[in-house]
């Protein structure tokens, strides 16, 4: 059980790596919205892809904090996902410390909406463009 876990954790970051990059880098809103169809299960049901989203989100959460620690020239010892710390710094330059607070936010609120049981598949898109 704790491998799946930790298979599930990995995947979820991989995801929200993926999002964070496509942030960075501005893609185009057309894009984001045709990328959020991969953070989604391939068989899935209301509850799973909430779950699968929250998932995303959180590690998503973690990557904002890491990169807001980065922006600030904080200590890399402070970093969640300091395996990752090369990759969060190439993507320092496509953020300022109020981009990231907001982006943080905005992920704050998307989880407080599946909270809410809105629907995963709008909590994702409006995210993506907000980022």
């Amino acid at each position: 059980a704790l491998q799946a876990e930790a298979a599930d954790v990995a995947l979820a970051l991989e995801d929200a790596r993926g999002l964070l990059a496509m942030s960075a880098r501005g893609v185009d809103p057309v894009r984001r919205i045709q990328a959020v169809k991969d953070l989604f299960p391939k068989k899935s049901t209301p509850a799973l892809d909430r779950e699968h989203l929250a998932a995303r989100l959180r590690a998503l959460g973690s990557l904002l904090r890491d990169l807001s620690v980065l922006l600030v020239n904080g200590s890399p010892a402070l970093l969640v996902n300091a395996d990752l710390e090369g990759e969060l710094k190439r993507l320092v330059s496509g953020f300022d410390g109020e981009r990231a607070a907001r982006n943080y936010a905005a992920v704050d609120r998307a989880l407080a909406a599946l909270d809410r049981n809105a629907s995963a598949k709008i909590v994702a898109d409006w995210l993506v463009l907000q980022l």
